[in-house]
């Protein structure tokens, strides 16, 4: 079975979490590639926190 490629996000991106069904929107305000992980702020929500960068499908880029 293939492997799905899914894209990662970019600092200024705008992603759907759909890991996590307390988050919906969240604006990507830092990518650190030499820990893997991306800093975004959920504005519904009023949170900021870290999440893996590498996309296993677990959030969706809305646009970049």
């Amino acid at each position: 079975m293939p492997k799905v490629k899914h894209s990662k996000a970019t600092a200024g991106a705008w992603i759907k979490d759909k890991w996590r069904k307390d988050r919906s929107l969240g604006i990507v305000l830092q990518v650190d590639e030499q820990t893997n992980m991306m800093f975004v702020h959920f504005p519904k929500i009023a949170n900021s926190s870290w999440l893996v960068w590498e996309n296993s499908g677990h959030y969706k880029v809305i646009n970049s």
